[in-house]
């Protein structure tokens, strides 16, 4: 009942708000997601060294932040600010709470992800995320090619502008984009497989501007939950 109600809101929310900006002179990718706390770091860095032992370069290596999205889609730059005082506004609204790295997951696509346990407090941000942020964003997108693999995750972007929302929300780290198959494999006998958990905080919300697999080198404005 929650979900249904929530998607309920959702649709009334992002049909009726008009943008503040009705012609953009250029559009990005921005990224609205959760800012986790600093022992992620340690955990994708040591994952990033088991991958670099089956020649397998991880986006950590390269420069990219590990981070959680929470609702990412395309915007006119226009909207920047907008999309800037709904995050604080959004961040201002909650307070630091747990969660739990739990496992690591090789996808369809042969993308690699460390999962994150869901929980009523993520999934209501995520959900509140999309709601107040979908508006600002451009409505001719095209979607990415990974999505073809989940027909449902095709049917929330064409509807939403994003594939990860409301009940397709599947809270991750990516630590690979689409990487050799055999490599894969063998990365998830010798480490994968095996991965403990580990218990981690989210500390606020950030918006970064992100190239095609949705991945950011920098940050663009950051705002920490109340503690």
């Amino acid at each position: 009942m929650l979900k249904k109600c929530m998607l309920t809101l959702a649709l009334i929310s992002i049909s009726q708000v008009t943008l503040a900006s009705p012609s953009p002179s250029s559009t990005t990718s921005y990224n609205l997601f959760l800012i986790p706390s600093h022992n992620v770091d340690t955990t994708v860095s040591t994952i990033s060294n088991q991958l670099k032992q089956q020649q397998l370069s991880s986006l950590y290596s390269q420069g990219y932040l590990p981070h959680i999205t929470l609702y990412l889609s395309q915007y006119s730059t226009s909207n920047l600010k907008l999309l800037k005082q709904q995050a604080q506004q959004l961040a201002s609204q909650w307070h630091q709470f747990p969660l739990t790295l739990d496992h690591i997951e090789r996808t369809k696509g042969d993308w690699l992800m460390l999962g994150i346990s869901n929980t009523r407090e993520l999934q209501r941000l995520a959900d509140t995320a999309a709601i107040t942020v979908a508006p600002l964003r451009t409505m001719d997108q095209k979607a990415p090619a990974w999505v073809n693999h989940y027909p449902e995750k095709l049917a929330a972007f064409q509807r939403y502008g994003s594939p990860n929302v409301f009940t397709n929300f599947e809270p991750h780290i990516t630590l690979l984009a689409q990487s050799d198959p055999q490599k894969l494999t063998q990365f998830m006998a010798n480490y994968g497989d095996k991965f403990q958990p580990v218990n981690i905080k989210a500390l606020g919300v950030g918006i970064a501007a992100v190239n095609s697999n949705g991945q950011a080198k920098a940050v663009i404005a950051s705002y920490s939950f109340v503690k």
